[in-house]
């Protein structure tokens, strides 16, 4: 829950964000620059956050079958294809004893000429649930996000729209959160394929630090004297 991954939707292009933080029991920070960006295809990636050995696991297993699918067949599966083939595998192993704890954001542009709505983004949780949403997020982040995206997202939104989103929500989480990411990696996904962005920072906190004035002794907060 600690890891924290985001997508956003915007009028031709897919936004995909994840913490670089890796943290031990919630409280101790080991790594800064974790990557659980997975690449599924030229135009399709996935973010997956959980149990460390589980999402690796269960995301090599899914890429390599998109790809083992394009190799046999000559065909590039779609974000929607290749969503729908990992939400029925996560399902399948809920049904095993091989279940795995992991969430995850899948995000792409199809070049389908076909399909009406090109930037598609898919949230699958755990248990097999599948939404298509235009923000979606896992992780504690998405107390902040998903509430930020309401507000803020809208249609034929540009991408400068959706970086200026993304930076309120990492700002929301360095201030609200106690273990807070330190960087955010960012990637961009378009007609042109994957691209990878400028990394974002929370905005640093100004405190003032209180006058002598205002200083009270124990005896005034209990307020005896009166």
């Amino acid at each position: 829950m600690v890891e924290s991954i985001i997508g956003i939707r915007g009028k031709d292009f897919v936004l995909l964000a994840q913490d670089a933080n890796t943290t031990k029991y919630g409280i101790l920070n080991m790594k800064f620059d974790t990557n659980r960006l997975f690449k599924l295809s030229e135009h399709c990636a996935m973010l997956a956050s959980g149990e460390p050995g589980d999402v690796v696991q269960f995301a090599e297993y899914v890429g390599k079958n998109i790809q083992l699918y394009k190799m046999i067949n000559g065909i590039e599966l779609s974000p929607y294809a290749c969503a729908n083939f990992t939400r029925h595998e996560m399902a399948n192993s809920l049904r095993s004893r091989n279940s795995y704890a992991a969430n995850l954001i899948i995000g792409g542009f199809t070049t389908n000429d076909a399909d009406q709505q090109k930037a598609q983004l898919f949230s699958i949780d755990y248990l097999g649930a599948m939404i298509s949403a235009n923000v979606v997020a896992h992780g504690f982040c998405q107390f902040f996000a998903l509430g930020v995206g309401d507000k803020l997202w809208r249609e034929n939104m540009t991408l400068e729209d959706g970086l200026h989103m993304l930076q309120v929500i990492v700002n929301e989480l360095g201030k609200r959160m106690a273990a807070y990411p330190h960087c955010v990696f960012v990637r961009v996904i378009n007609k042109d394929g994957i691209q990878v962005l400028d990394n974002m920072y929370p905005e640093k906190i100004h405190v003032q630090k209180p006058e002598e004035a205002e200083l009270l002794t124990s005896a005034d907060m209990m307020d005896i004297h009166s």
